[in-house]
């Protein structure tokens, strides 16, 4: 009598290694033709790459996917504010001798939930230094940033300007998270009521402005605790929050761990 489930499955990619480029503006991207992909995903400034013939500026929030055996340089200097999440992958050839398509994906896409696409690559960049025999967990994560990737491109079931109201609202919030926020203040801001502003940004993001507040303070905290060595208290304050016991509380609930266990487990190294 067997008594454990056994799978077995020939995934698409076969992952190789990943990591976090905290840039400080020195240098620029490697001029090189590799043989593998590559995804690199932008979360703070700009950075300009070209290849083969087409130059992209792959802005906050947008991943590029690299093909191998192109030419690819980045095209100008490092800006000061640029950090961002890159890694390497395969295509394994029996999957693509013998599976069917399952997605197709644009090199250049702008990402509908970064946080969770950043906690992939956390995921992914932690559990790396542990799974060195068996890559059977990378490739997993892997796959799940390639169906983030996929998620990304799907149509929004809302019209144009509806779409465009959010998008100002996500705006607005992601240049202004250090500051007082509230649906009141962003209504007012984009000159609607704050009501109607709730009822599209949810339509659109698939939570409430508040969540969407939080989750990017949030996601600055998260790139200041593994970054900088500044206290929490200091994080707190420079990510909007006057009151450090309620970022500790807000922090706990969307993360599942406190402020300092982040810093613990995600601290992260450059290329």
């Amino acid at each position: 009598m067997e008594h454990y489930l056994n799978l077995k499955a020939v995934l698409p990619v076969r992952a190789l290694n990943a990591g976090y480029l905290v840039t400080g503006g020195k240098g620029r991207h490697a001029d090189r033709v590799i043989d593998s992909f590559e995804i690199i995903y932008v979360n703070s400034g700009i950075l300009g790459i070209a290849e083969e013939d087409v130059t992209y500026n792959v802005e906050e929030g947008e991943a590029l996917i690299l093909f191998p055996g192109r030419h690819h340089w980045g095209t100008r200097e490092f800006e000061e504010d640029l950090n961002f999440y890159w890694l390497h992958f395969h295509l394994e050839e029996e999957a693509v001798r013998t599976g069917r398509d399952i997605m197709s994906l644009p090199q250049l896409i702008r990402i509908r939930k970064p946080e969770q696409f950043e906690e992939l690559f956390r995921r992914f960049i932690k559990r790396q230094n542990v799974c060195r025999e068996d890559r059977t967990i990378l490739n997993l994560v892997l796959l799940e940033l390639l169906c983030e990737l996929s998620d990304s491109l799907s149509p929004m079931e809302v019209n144009g300007q509806k779409v465009l109201l959010a998008n100002q609202a996500g705006q607005y919030i992601r240049n202004h998270f250090e500051e007082p926020l509230s649906s009141s203040i962003l209504a007012e801001k984009l000159d609607c009521s704050p009501d109607y502003l709730g009822r599209v940004y949810n339509a659109v993001y698939g939570k409430t402005l508040t969540e969407g507040i939080h989750e990017a303070r949030l996601n600055k905290a998260c790139r200041m605790l593994i970054e900088t060595n500044q206290t929490g208290n200091e994080i707190a304050y420079q990510c909007g929050y006057q009151d450090v016991d309620y970022f500790r509380r807000i922090f706990k609930r969307y993360m599942g761990i406190t402020p300092k266990e982040y810093r613990q487990t995600y601290r992260l190294v450059g290329r």
